[in-house]
């Protein structure tokens, strides 16, 4: 495996692998840990060898979203007095689009291998996987709560999450910030499959999803995997460009105001929290 510690890169055979290595962590991501998130996806879907891109964690959490800490650190208080919407245009709004652009246009199948639940940022780009598959249904759950931060929709959220999960639920998810748990998740097709009891550890899990993967895709025919995979994107990917463009400005023009990094900080002084 290669690219440091924090997330991890490798191909095997026809699959490439992307592990989340922050355990301790939750997997929750700073900015330049989502850089390199969106870095690592383009050097897969450039991979001449391979069919399928495998996003999976290790410990208990797929991703816990972003990680706020050091939003108090000297380098935050200096940003304070910069021009806002210089800050914001890169730290925020640049990385975040192009982020979701590179899911969205990520031409190999993406498979994800939840081992826990996602939250944020890091669960609307789940939603862009092509299949998902859950280490333990009951434990498994997303919470998209950009309303208590104070922010607007991510990745390309207001999109897929309602043609994922239906209106209804979508505006559970991102009107009031209500976790999904696993079992609606399931019913709503979100989920490809659970494994519940199956496996005792994350690493068993993440392994038995490789092999299946390529259990699935050895006797198929790789340009037809990849050719079908863009005729189901092509509408789709018209709504998400649309809703990437207006998320990143809805969140742009927060940041500026403030709004995020007062609720960042209130969350991490422990007087907001997050409803599980």
């Amino acid at each position: 495996m290669s690219e440091g510690k924090d997330i991890l890169y490798e191909v095997r055979g026809k699959v490439a692998i992307i592990t989340l290595n922050l355990p301790k962590a939750l997997n929750a991501l700073n900015f330049d840990q989502y850089l390199l998130l969106g870095k690592l996806m383009e050097k897969a879907d450039a991979e001449e060898s391979t069919a399928v891109t495998i996003i999976q964690s290790t410990g208990r959490f797929w991703s816990a979203g972003a990680n706020t800490h050091g939003i108090d650190s000297e380098e935050a208080k200096k940003q304070q007095n910069d021009d806002q919407h210089v800050v914001w245009l890169g730290n925020f709004t640049a990385r975040n689009v192009w982020l979701t652009d590179t899911f969205a246009k990520h031409s190999k199948v993406i498979v994800v291998a939840a081992n826990g639940p996602a939250i944020g940022l890091s669960a609307a780009l789940m939603a862009q996987a092509d299949l998902i598959y859950v280490k333990e249904e009951k434990d498994f759950w997303i919470l998209t709560p950009f309303s208590n931060l104070g922010l607007v929709a991510e990745g390309a959220s207001s999109a897929t999450l309602f043609l994922r999960l239906g209106w209804s639920k979508a505006s559970e998810a991102l009107l009031f910030s209500r976790p999904i748990k696993g079992p609606d998740l399931k019913s709503l097709g979100f989920i490809n499959q659970s494994y519940d009891g199956q496996f005792k550890s994350t690493e068993e899990f993440n392994d038995a999803i490789y092999k299946q993967i390529i259990d699935q895709f050895d006797h198929l025919y790789v340009p037809s995997i990849i050719a079908n995979k863009k005729l189901l994107k092509d509408n789709i990917n018209k709504l998400i460009s649309a809703a990437n463009t207006e998320e990143g400005i809805g969140g742009f023009n927060r940041f500026v105001k403030g709004i995020p990094q007062q609720r960042f900080q209130m969350l991490n002084d422990k007087k907001l929290k997050h409803k599980f």
